[in-house]
């Protein structure tokens, strides 16, 4: 009887060991592509989420930038040159802006060379990678110079999720809840060669992370991975920057944009950021709402008409539309 009872586990002994074998030289493989940076073969993507994984914006490391466009700031890491004089002289000095311009804040599809070619005479502090925190940083330590203004913060719905990093495409500061408040934690800013990076056990990064895309239209930002602290920044920075704008008598216009791939399959992202602005009764321009009401009126077209494929962005239709429909809210102030 005892030998019949261990028949089995003896099977499934031989069974496993293959396997267990397997699993050893397959991560023993994946140590040494990390251990030696063999980038060919170095697909971080696929161990860990952009959303989610700080280490795994450590492993891409820091971003080049145009130094005769761009310098450091020691709270926001890079701000345009031009602009420096709004972040470093004394407001008694009454630096004024263009009449009747609106100031631009926010990251990529506000400092994109099309949404620019339409906005050429307007100050634009926004910044390609910047976070939600980094462009109300932004907005706070450059509000005092604009006074009676109409004020546009456009963010792509993904900069909400850059708050719980410290290091992106560059170090970036970061907001953290200390004894009820939030305060601003990782400044001065402090460019490093080398990020750290955690001990993983790859074999089993890579398992999860291709088993939650299957489930997930092979899409990481489905993820959820800390929303409620997420939403919680959000709605902190935007009624700190609304307090402020009343103050200011300065005319807020949040504008919210969309990659393509989520204009017909939008995220939680879209449902919350929409429903929050207009609980709060802000001034909310839509871009994907604007996108599908332009395809009513041109039936010829499709989403991929709004949008270029050099970096995913709106293409010069696509911005032209959005800059129209801005003026037609800046024009209700003259």
């Amino acid at each position: 009887m005892i030998r019949l009872l261990n028949k089995p586990l003896h099977l499934n002994l031989r069974f496993f060991y293959p396997i267990i074998i397997l699993v050893f030289l397959i991560e023993i493989f994946f140590q040494i592509i990390f251990l030696f940076d063999i980038k060919p073969l170095k697909k971080t993507i696929l161990f860990f989420n952009p959303f989610c994984d700080q280490v795994y914006w450590n492993y891409e490391g820091n971003s080049s930038y145009d130094k005769n466009y761009y310098t450091y700031h020691p709270i926001l890491t890079i701000i345009k040159k031009e602009n420096e004089k709004y972040f470093y002289k004394d407001n008694s000095q009454n630096l004024l802006s263009p009449k009747n311009k609106p100031v631009f804040y926010g990251s990529s599809f506000i400092d994109h060379e099309y949404f620019k070619k339409n906005n050429a005479n307007n100050i634009n502090f926004a910044i390609k990678s910047y976070g939600i925190d980094q462009i109300y940083k932004s907005y706070m330590m450059t509000k005092e110079n604009f006074p009676n203004k109409d004020i546009v913060i456009g963010f792509l719905l993904e900069d909400i999720d850059r708050v719980i990093f410290t290091q992106r495409n560059f170090p970036k500061l970061k907001y953290k809840e200390i004894n009820g408040k939030y305060e601003l934690t990782n400044v001065p800013i402090i460019f490093k060669d080398n990020l750290e990076k955690d001990l993983s056990f790859y074999t089993f990064k890579f398992l999860k992370n291709l088993i939650f895309l299957s489930l997930n239209n092979y899409n990481y930002n489905y993820h959820e991975c800390e929303i409620k602290n997420k939403k919680l920044l959000f709605e902190y920075f935007v009624e700190d920057i609304i307090k402020n704008s009343i103050i200011l008598n300065q005319n807020i216009l949040f504008v919210t944009f969309n990659f393509r791939n989520n204009i017909d399959d939008p995220n939680w992202r879209y449902s919350y950021v929409n429903e929050y602005l207009l609980s709060k009764n802000l001034n909310h321009l839509d871009t994907t709402k604007i996108i599908k009401d332009d395809l009513l009126n041109n039936t010829k077209l499709s989403v991929i008409d709004y949008y270029n494929q050099k970096d995913f962005h709106l293409n010069a239709y696509g911005f032209d539309l959005i800059s129209k429909n801005i003026k037609l809210f800046t024009e209700q102030y003259k």
